[in-house]
């Protein structure tokens, strides 16, 4: 599914399945990476999201797009669905501290969001839906957050807005004025990272492939996987 886009609002790209099957493949290397606390896949803050979370709602989300995948013939790499999870629950962490820092919730158009997941998914049991929520709304989630920081913050300065792209780009603004003094970090074996606010995909010296079948993994790009590196996977390792 994707969300809805409504006009001047921000949304981010949601957890589809064919966003799915063109994410950037993880690497063997390092796990608990530099800078990251043990057993932590995610820290942001006061917050962090470990790994058996990244796991766990790995496995969920694979349960949740399974049908989909099934009915066009499509196998995803599990490494790829746990790059996704890892970087949308950093940006739900992420808001999460934006929200407690200046005292503000999202705004509603979050809730919209989170209703239309929720009529999706109407058949999945709840461990599964909150999953999905959890996950695909971590972008929104965030994005909405900014908004709500924005309209504050214009409004704290005597310069109101109702212009919601005005609002979400002093809410940006302000992430990257907080992340100077706090941490946000994701283990680099999830192939993410922070920058000033900006959640990206790719890989440093910290993370390189060790064999051929990682190798072939490591030449995919966003935009085309290569079809040998899901075949040599075994069953255990792919979603589909």
């Amino acid at each position: 599914m994707i969300l809805q886009r409504h006009p001047g609002r921000p949304v981010a790209r949601s957890v589809t399945v064919a966003g799915l099957a063109v994410l950037g493949v993880l690497l063997s290397g390092c796990g608990g990476g530099l800078g990251i606390h043990p057993g932590s896949a995610v820290v942001v803050g006061t917050d962090s999201v470990s790994m058996d979370k990244i796991d766990s709602d790995s496995g969920l989300i694979c349960q949740a797009f399974l049908p989909q995948l099934q009915q066009g013939g499509q196998k995803v790499p599990m490494r790829y669905v746990r790059q996704v999870v890892a970087t949308n629950l950093a940006q739900r962490a992420l808001g999460q501290q934006l929200a407690d820092e200046y005292s503000v919730q999202p705004t509603a158009d979050y809730a919209h969001q989170v209703t239309q997941l929720t009529q999706q998914f109407t058949s999945a049991s709840p461990e599964v839906l909150k999953a999905v929520v959890d996950v695909e709304g971590g972008a929104p989630y965030l994005q909405n957050v900014q908004v709500a920081v924005g309209h504050k913050l214009l409004a704290d300065s005597g310069s109101p807005t109702t212009k919601v792209k005005v609002a979400y780009q002093r809410g940006q603004v302000a992430t990257q004025d907080w992340l100077r003094s706090h941490t946000a970090t994701i283990d680099p074996v999830f192939g993410a990272a922070v920058d000033g606010g900006a959640f990206t995909q790719g890989y440093d010296q910290t993370s390189y492939p060790l064999s051929t079948l990682a190798a072939a993994g490591f030449r995919s790009t966003s935009q085309s996987a290569d079809p040998a590196y899901t075949a040599g996977l075994p069953p255990s390792q792919i979603c589909g």
